[in-house]
Formats: structure tokens, C-alpha cells, sequence
């Protein structure tokens, strides 16, 4: 049994090796597509005006909202005084008492509530 299954072993490691050896390439480049096609070189004038167009719309990008902002909103109201939001305060608290003397607001929310049911 072993005379058998280390030839068979060593066999299976060498079809393993011309599999991986066979997979690689040679490392050539294909020759119609290894190369850009040829263009005339850039002179310094041109490769300045480039330069200076990306800059005004890499400064203008910068200043603008980013990706992640969005639209920006205020996310908070406007500061009152502590005099204006005392005046809201009371005012609010002045119109639930009424509310409340008129029997407008219910205290429980349900009919179940303990101070909407009867005592016998």
C-alpha cells in the first residue's frame, strides 16, 4: 500500500506544479496594446494653464459642501432671551391652566386612568 500511495502522492504534486507553472504568464506585455499611442510632448506654457485651471476648481471644490455634508441646516432654533422664553413659559403655562380649570386636558390620557374612574 505505501509503494503504491507515495508515487501516486508525488505524481499528484507534480501535475499541481506544471497546473500553477502553466497558469503564469510569461510576463510580456501584449505588444498591440503594450505601448500609449505617441503624443507630442507638453511645453511648459500648456502644463501652466492646466495648472492653473485644476487650481481655480480645486479651490472652488474645497470651499464648497463636501460629499459627506450635504445640505447644510441649523440644527438648533434661533438663541431667545431669558426674558423672551420665561414670557413663552408663562404664557404657555397660563393657557394649560385654563385648559386644565375648563376641562379640556385630560389628566390620564385613557378612561382607564385612576383619576377618571368613579370611587364608590
Amino acid at each position: 500500500m505505501k509503494k503504491m500511495l507515495v508515487p501516486a502522492c508525488l505524481a499528484l504534486a507534480q501535475m499541481m506544479v506544471v497546473q500553477v507553472a502553466s497558469a503564469q504568464s510569461s510576463g510580456e506585455a501584449d505588444p498591440s496594446q503594450g505601448k500609449a499611442r505617441p503624443t507630442a510632448p507638453t511645453t511648459k506654457a500648456e502644463r501652466a494653464e492646466a495648472r492653473k485651471e485644476r487650481r481655480t476648481e480645486g479651490a472652488a471644490a474645497a470651499r464648497g459642501p463636501q460629499m459627506q455634508e450635504g445640505e447644510v441646516r441649523a440644527t438648533t432654533a434661533p438663541r431667545m432671551s431669558r426674558e423672551e422664553r420665561r414670557a413663552a413659559t408663562a404664557k404657555r403655562r397660563a393657557a394649560n391652566r385654563e385648559a386644565m380649570k375648563a376641562g379640556q386636558l385630560s389628566r390620564g390620557g385613557s378612561n382607564d386612568a385612576p383619576e377618571k374612574q368613579k370611587k364608590p
